[in-house]
């Protein structure tokens, strides 16, 4: 996983134009220059909380997290668009591959826990899980909230990467690059140096290639914000 210099894409809030925006995504993808910088083979990290059971995996399952189905009201928290590519260890990107992304709600509440009903203290407008399928430029992209916080845990992303001909996804987690704040602006006592995951991770580089710099997207008034993330095989 990479933080690359891709140049910002912005999509707007709107879900139909976001969705007719999802064709364009690819001119804003080229691999000039990846051959020629040293990849950082994407660290595993372990699945974690909470993948749905194949018996409550959600109907809305697209890679929109923000609105529910057709929910006029969208999830509650701050937009992000994370936007990358899947590439092989030589730069190559991989068309096909199954990206999803799952996560908590603005409180801290995932989707679902370990039954087929919906976690009833999750955010009802946010869908907490989406898939993307890569294209020929190995691009995906999402529209989500930045994720909250629980005990224990900094704030994260957990990802899923299945290329294609293989039965099993590789897991791994992302991280916000700054100082953690909870709902009410208190340093939280969790920061990436002492989180679980985070700090397991050993290997420097494979550390620094899973935290992300976010930043305000152009023309918003609501604080929307974006990073671009790389998964490299």
């Amino acid at each position: 996983m990479k933080n690359n210099k891709t140049a910002a894409f912005y999509i707007p809030i709107d879900r139909r134009r976001f969705f007719k925006s999802m064709a364009l995504i690819s001119a804003g993808f080229t691999l000039t220059g990846y051959l020629a910088e040293a990849l950082t083979t994407s660290p595993i990290v372990t699945q974690g909380p909470y993948y749905p059971l194949a018996s409550n995996i959600p109907l809305d399952k697209d890679n929109d997290l923000v609105q529910l189905n057709d929910n006029l009201t969208i999830a509650s928290g701050i937009v992000s668009y994370i936007s990358g590519r899947v590439l092989d260890s030589s730069g190559n990107p991989v068309r096909g591959a199954l990206v999803e992304l799952w996560h908590a709600d603005r409180e801290g509440d995932y989707l679902y826990w370990t039954s087929a009903a919906r976690n009833p203290a999750c955010d009802p407008n946010f869908a907490g899980f989406g898939q993307f399928l890569t294209g020929s430029a190995g691009e995906f992209r999402f529209r989500t909230i930045k994720a909250g916080l629980y005990m224990g845990r900094t704030r994260h992303f957990h990802w899923g990467v299945t290329l294609p001909g293989r039965a099993t996804r590789s897991t791994t987690q992302t991280f916000w690059n700054d100082t953690v704040y909870d709902l009410n602006g208190n340093v939280s006592a969790t920061q990436n140096a002492n989180d679980m995951v985070y700090s397991r991770i050993t290997n420097a580089a494979n550390r620094a290639s899973v935290a992300f710099d976010y930043t305000v997207v152009p023309v918003t008034t609501t604080g929307e914000s974006q990073t671009t993330v790389d998964f490299i095989s």
